[in-house]
């Protein structure tokens, strides 16, 4: 019987992390770039509708930013919440347990260990809380 190099609970913890993170830092990027988008419409005098090819390739740089953070953070949200309903599967398994482990929230560079995060997944009726 072969040993697994990850279980596949740290597996779903490690995705968990991952495509949370992303959502966040996705949707926060969709944020800025419509901000940007938004800027320079008011800043090139919209209102006229008079741009110069470098000002329209501004807008339309920052406006296809937009779009494409907002379908990377709604891919890492879809992600992440398949990934914790399959971490409350695993709370139905273990009858609402707490799991701590040390997860690799890197990968391993040039024969070093990845970094780690100390985690702590709780279940509480139903729910699941990440620490």
């Amino acid at each position: 019987m072969a040993i697994q190099a990850f279980s596949s609970v740290e597996n779903i913890i490690k995705e968990y992390l991952e495509y949370k993170e992303r959502s966040i830092r996705f949707g926060k990027k969709r944020m800025d770039a419509e901000k940007e988008y938004n800027k320079l419409l008011t800043k090139y005098n919209g209102e006229s509708k008079n741009y110069s090819l470098q000002q329209a390739d501004n807008i339309y740089k920052a406006y296809m930013d937009m779009i494409n953070f907002g379908q990377e953070s709604e891919k890492a949200e879809k992600i992440f919440l398949e990934a914790e309903h399959k971490l409350r599967k695993v709370g139905e398994i273990l009858f609402e347990a707490i799991i701590t482990a040390e997860i690799p929230v890197t990968p391993s560079i040039n024969g070093q260990a990845p970094a780690t995060r100390q985690v702590t997944v709780a279940y509480e009726n139903g729910l699941v809380i990440v620490k």
